[in-house]
């Protein structure tokens, strides 16, 4: 582990400061200057290395509130170990939808605690590595940063090598130690474990559509804001045009952003054809960044509405991302450069769709999309 003296901490400290200010619109919205230079200086104050110091800043980053603005993974801070699975937030409660097959037979339980905490004593100290930016944000994140052996070692979460996971499993509290492992580990899912899933939740390519007979709709899977080389928007918005069916769902829950000029033509054809269809957007807590903005001019058409979750992100936000090297530690920063404004939304302020239908954790045992199924009762 490389050694860092008390010099070349504070000129990487001072190198931070001066590109989040050169490059940051507004690095200083939730917290002054002043109180942000004294939080930089008392929690790197006992760093010698760069993992200690990597971890410092990882939560002096987090209270400018902004997901666009953080440290790069770095196993030098991190390690190449991870506890291999992925609790996330669903209706009432973390559950383990993704893990190696240490945890296999586990999936689909509700966590209770890890070692000696409880749920709600974890998000609190969880909560200094997770830039709030809404309020969902804590309950997001959480799941990224309880894989990582050196963040739970900081908070003093984690004291030896293996932790204690308690677990609810068919109404029964069971305790379960787990050690962590290569990141590379293959890792199964709780959709491939479950025999037959609904088609909806089965995640394709950058996008694909299908038609769902049912409900008689034409579903256009949108898992990123990327052009597929061989199927383009304008193909899907011409197969969508011929099907002639009237009720189009398109399901922003897997896409994380990207380009949002990407969906332009079939926006300009469903603005065009204004009142023709019934159109449907299906919303996630994964939902981010330009996707967020896609939902946004989807929303402003007629006859347009929104089922599922709050996204962790915002309408209005900042992004567009440019990084940097901090000289001494070699640490990688990567800082917002722009804001993206929405009309009628503020800063930290959510998007809430139309109706909100949270997944729950019994549909997806028994491979049942609980938005799809929201849907074939309401058209």
């Amino acid at each position: 582990m490389k050694t860092l003296n008390t010099v070349a901490i504070q000129q990487d400290i001072k190198e931070l400061h001066k590109k989040l200010e050169q490059i940051h619109p507004n690095p200083y919205k939730y917290i002054t200057k002043k109180k942000f230079t004294a939080l930089l200086e008392s929690n790197t104050v006992n760093a010698s290395n760069i993992k200690d110091l990597g971890l410092a800043l990882m939560t002096c980053l987090a209270v400018l509130n902004d997901g666009h603005t953080y440290l790069g993974l770095s196993d030098d801070v991190l390690g190449k170990e991870n506890f291999m699975f992925k609790f996330e937030y669903l209706n009432n409660g973390y559950y383990l939808t993704q893990s190696s097959e240490c945890l296999s037979n586990y999936l689909g339980s509700k966590l209770l605690g890890i070692n000696d905490y409880n749920m709600n004593e974890l998000e609190l100290r969880i909560k200094s590595f997770i830039p709030q930016e809404n309020e969902i944000s804590t309950r997001y994140y959480l799941s990224s940063k309880i894989v990582e052996p050196s963040i739970l070692e900081y908070l003093g979460i984690k004291k030896n090598e293996n932790i204690k996971l308690q677990l609810e499993k068919e109404d029964a509290r069971v305790f379960v130690a787990i050690r962590p492992q290569d990141y590379n580990t293959e890792t199964i899912t709780l959709k491939e474990k479950v025999k037959q899933t609904s088609v909806t939740l089965l995640e394709r390519d950058k996008y694909w559509v299908t038609v769902l007979p049912q409900i008689k709709a034409f579903y256009f899977q949108y898992n990123s804001c990327e052009e597929r080389k061989d199927l383009k928007i304008t193909q899907i918005t011409e197969q969508f045009d011929k099907s002639q069916l009237k009720n189009l769902i398109i399901d922003f829950r897997n896409n994380k952003g990207g380009d949002s000029d990407v969906l332009k033509p079939l926006i300009r054809f469903l603005k065009r054809s204004e009142g023709q269809y019934k159109i449907i957007i299906l919303t996630s807590a994964d939902t981010y960044s330009s996707a967020i903005l896609n939902v946004l001019e989807l929303s402003r058409i007629k006859n347009v509405i929104s089922v599922g979750e709050i996204p962790h992100g915002n309408p209005t936000h900042y992004g567009e991302n440019q990084s940097f090297i901090l000289p001494n530690s070699k640490l990688k920063v990567f800082s917002s450069s722009k804001i993206f404004r929405s009309k009628g939304y503020k800063l930290s302020e959510s998007f809430r769709p139309t109706y909100a239908v949270n997944t729950l954790m019994s549909d997806l045992l028994n491979g049942k999309d609980t938005q799809i199924e929201y849907l074939s009762k309401l058209l």
